[in-house]
């Protein structure tokens, strides 16, 4: 772990949330969300590398990074938060960087939050914005971070079932695979971010009425032989780092080309941090799987 990483680490330990450890300050958090994230979200006021417009696309708001027709590659990004939390800067500055980087269109639904919502929303929304960007006839990527890297795979296994043509690449980071928190976690020396009860308190509202463990909401109980070429970015100082071995290792025995990129005493997103260097390793790395 670098310097900077561990000067990382200890900032997201001092701001960890009781919400993410206790099931009823969980509750209480997510119903205090309930009342602040349907508000339509302001994109950032800063210098953006690409051309970033915000527009209704299929009822949704929609964050596009370089909507040029001369872009090569179509990128859906689906960013984390526990399915509650908005998106935030480094999202934004990752695929703003990312867009430039590969000469990509990069969408970035601003999908409908739990718990005034559930996945059902947000598989619509999603299902239309991949349809429309198959007419364009270029490479798509699919992508997330935390929630939105379960929801990037549990979409891959969605048009699976579904025989809808999958994207060129998957690309996961720290995806949240179960959100059931069923796994045991208790070999996980430390996390300074996640907590399993809070978490799984988040889930349930995010799954609605469905079962926790329905491939929708958790892909690690999924079928998942059809996936593309899938990158796994986690860290080991992550909660879920056991669940994401887990769902790699399904994809390697199912025959799926998969990598595991493995941060060691990295924490949750650990590329998305700004200005640390195993950050810088895996946003290259990206760029250099994506441009092959």
């Amino acid at each position: 772990m670098s310097k900077r990483s561990k000067i990382v680490e200890n900032i997201l330990e001092k701001k960890h949330r009781d919400y993410m450890d206790y099931p009823d300050k969980a509750n209480e958090y997510i119903q205090q969300r309930s009342l602040e994230e349907d508000e339509p979200y302001e994109l950032p006021k800063r210098i953006y590398r690409s051309k970033v417009e915000s527009k209704d696309m299929f009822g949704c708001q929609m964050v596009i990074f370089n909507g040029a027709k001369e872009a090569e590659r179509l990128v859906i990004y689906l960013h984390g938060g526990a399915y509650v939390n908005e998106i935030r800067l480094p999202h934004i500055s990752f695929c703003d960087r990312l867009a430039k980087k590969i000469n990509a269109s990069v969408f970035t639904p601003i999908y409908p939050l739990a718990p005034n919502h559930t996945y059902e929303e947000t598989y619509e929304i999603v299902e239309k914005l991949y349809s429309h960007l198959l007419e364009m006839d270029k490479p798509i990527i699919i992508m997330g971070d935390s929630a939105g890297g379960g929801l990037s795979a549990a979409f891959c296994e969605y048009l699976a079932v579904n025989d809808i043509p999958q994207p060129k690449n998957l690309i996961l980071i720290s995806p949240w695979v179960d959100v059931s928190m069923s796994g045991n976690y208790d070999d996980v020396e430390y996390d300074p971010m996640l907590g399993v009860e809070g978490a799984r308190e988040m889930g349930k509202a995010w799954a609605g009425d469905l079962d926790t463990k329905d491939y929708r909401v958790s892909p690690l109980f999924g079928e998942v032989s059809k996936l593309p070429k899938t990158t796994t970015f986690i860290g080991t100082h992550e909660i879920i780092y056991p669940d994401v071995v887990e769902f790699h290792e399904k994809l390697t025995d199912a025959g799926v080309d998969a990598e595991l990129v493995v941060g060691e005493e990295m924490s949750h997103v650990y590329p998305l941090y700004p200005m640390v260097p195993e950050a810088k390793e895996a946003f290259n790395y990206i760029v250099e799987i994506l441009l092959e």
